[in-house]
């Protein structure tokens, strides 16, 4: 972690590790690559990583997002994983290679046992993306 008083936020360690894994940026001297690889066993820290892979995934067969999904995998244990999805390791790592094809089913076994879930957008979200407004940056309702 951060030594001193400067500390990244969650969110700023998934931009992070998302600037060094996926877009190959140089790491920095306090997070190294293999700290950021273990930061993604925090849940959250991995939540936000395959939110910004999600997002910044423009190929037509996800090679990004299946990516960002191989190393949170590799961080929580590809063996643990498997268990307890019920997909083999061997298949867990042909199906998030690059020529990998998963299969939905397969997909959504993985983000289950990671405790994710996927959602349906549409192209106005996806155009409107630099705009978000997410739950947690709304002012609470003031009640008179």
């Amino acid at each position: 972690m951060a030594r001193g008083r400067w500390k990244l936020s969650v969110e700023q360690r998934a931009e992070e590790a998302f600037s060094v894994l996926i877009q190959k940026n140089r790491p920095t001297r306090t997070f190294s690559k293999e700290t950021l690889q273990e930061n993604l066993r925090n849940t959250d820290v991995a939540l936000y990583f395959l939110k910004l892979c999600l997002e910044w995934d423009d190929s037509k067969n996800l090679k990004v997002f299946r990516s960002g999904l191989l190393f949170v995998i590799k961080a929580k244990g590809a063996t643990a994983v498997s268990n307890s999805t019920g997909v083999s390791r061997i298949t867990l790592y042909r199906m998030l290679s690059p020529k990998g094809n998963p299969r939905l089913s397969s997909l959504l076994a993985l983000l289950r046992e990671l405790n994710f879930h996927l959602w349906v957008v549409d192209d106005d979200f996806i155009q409107r993306r630099e705009k978000v407004i997410r739950p947690k940056d709304q002012k609470p309702i003031s009640r008179s």
